[in-house]
């Protein structure tokens, strides 16, 4: 009997199944026990500063002039293990006689468009260990001590594989002098220049590439001066970054929220939330910071990075800076892009933390992405704006 009723019960339970998954109940938001509320929160501060830009994280090496940049000089260090094994390039050269070099850079075109003359130095009396990526930059790029010009080149056609590239030939005599006889001054950095003035730019694939064209070291060895080459090996770049020189200030620059990747400005935004606490069981929808661009005829789409930044902000005077004083939580960055010359950034997460009392209010750091042209820059309006002023508008809902 028991299992009579066990039986009947569970289908029962699957009929119910089957009959809810064919028609299913729909609930509309109308019907749901919640109010929405609408607050707006007033920016009370906003300041622009300045940075020296990051290039060394960009997939691109550029050479040339473009938008009032000029980039003249590149920095390249190759790793001292080959690509193909974990064998070092110091053990091939005691082993054995290094009697040449190759260093290639591929350029973005297929077209050879140029026949501008490059010339390759490199760095003497220094480790292998010459710039860092991070911190090179325009400014200290005078503290470099140079060699002579150890090859010269202009761009070709690669006839293996029709692709534009720039070779750089190192004979014996110059590899020598690189390297040294003591591991305590060898290095495989070098400096790519242009021999003179470049009209428009040209981009090489730099280390940070997926494409797999980063620049490359081939070194070709034999095992007597009397040998031809017996085999050769290749070492990959694993820092590199090119020297750009900005174009001077404008007025613009400082006037409005201006954002420029290239130019190294970025903004601070303080949003005043007078003491906000979301209710008790409530919901945080958005709290979007809302910007307007000061060019609002234009339909081009830009992309802003904003994060809330660690300490208390400079909002009373433009200052300028060789690292990015204000630290940032990255978990809480935001990304968004401009829509019809309007921006809205959505710091739900952060105001969450803010309204509970977990994080301080110091404000957010507004820059241009590095998705964008990095040499574009862009405007919005400031508190000055009669209409378009900036402003943070946040929605919550209760049960």
């Amino acid at each position: 009997m028991d299992r009579f009723f066990f039986r009947i019960f569970y289908s029962l339970f699957f009929i119910s199944i089957f009959s809810c998954e064919e028609n299913p109940i729909i609930v509309e938001n109308k019907n749901l026990p919640l109010d929405l509320d609408t607050l707006s929160f007033n920016v009370t501060k906003t300041i622009n500063y300045k940075v020296e830009p990051a290039f060394g994280n960009l997939d691109t090496l550029f050479f040339g002039e473009y938008e009032g940049f000029k980039f003249h000089y590149s920095l390249i260090s190759f790793d001292t293990l080959s690509e193909d094994s974990d064998h070092s390039y110091n053990l091939y050269k005691d082993s054995l006689i290094v009697d040449s070099a190759e260093i290639s850079l591929k350029s973005f075109s297929d077209t050879l468009i140029s026949n501008q003359k490059f010339n390759l130095r490199y760095f003497p009396n220094f480790s292998d260990s010459v710039f860092k990526e991070s911190e090179a930059n325009f400014k200290n790029f005078t503290n470099y001590s140079l060699s002579s010009i150890i090859s010269s080149s202009s761009m070709m056609v690669d006839s293996s594989d029709t692709t534009v590239m720039l070779k750089f030939v190192i004979d014996a005599g110059n590899i020598g002098k690189i390297t040294g006889s003591s591991i305590d001054n060898f290095n495989l950095s070098f400096i790519v220049e242009t021999s003179d003035e470049i009209e428009g730019s040209l981009k090489f694939h730099s280390s940070e590439t997926i494409s797999g064209y980063y620049p490359r070291m081939k070194v070709f060895y034999k095992n007597s001066e009397n040998d031809t080459i017996n085999f050769q090996k290749s070492f990959r770049s694993y820092d590199d970054i090119t020297i750009i020189e900005q174009p001077a200030m404008e007025q613009s620059d400082t006037a409005d929220i201006a954002l420029g990747y290239a130019k190294g400005l970025k903004s601070l935004v303080y949003v005043d939330f007078d003491d906000f606490r979301l209710p008790d069981r409530g919901i945080l929808k958005k709290a979007e910071l809302i910007l307007n661009n000061v060019d609002i005829d234009s339909n081009s789409t830009f992309t802003i990075d904003s994060y809330p930044i660690e300490s208390a902000g400079d909002y009373d005077v433009f200052n300028e800076f060789n690292d990015d004083p204000y630290g940032v939580d990255f978990t809480l960055m935001t990304t968004s892009n401009t829509i019809n010359g309007e921006l809205k950034i959505n710091h739900r997460s952060t105001l969450r933390e803010i309204s509970k009392g977990s994080r301080i209010n110091h404000g957010f750091k507004v820059e241009s992405s590095p998705v964008n042209n990095i040499f574009k820059s862009t405007s919005f309006h400031n508190l000055n704006s009669k209409d378009l002023f900036p402003v943070m508008r946040v929605i919550y809902a209760i049960p």
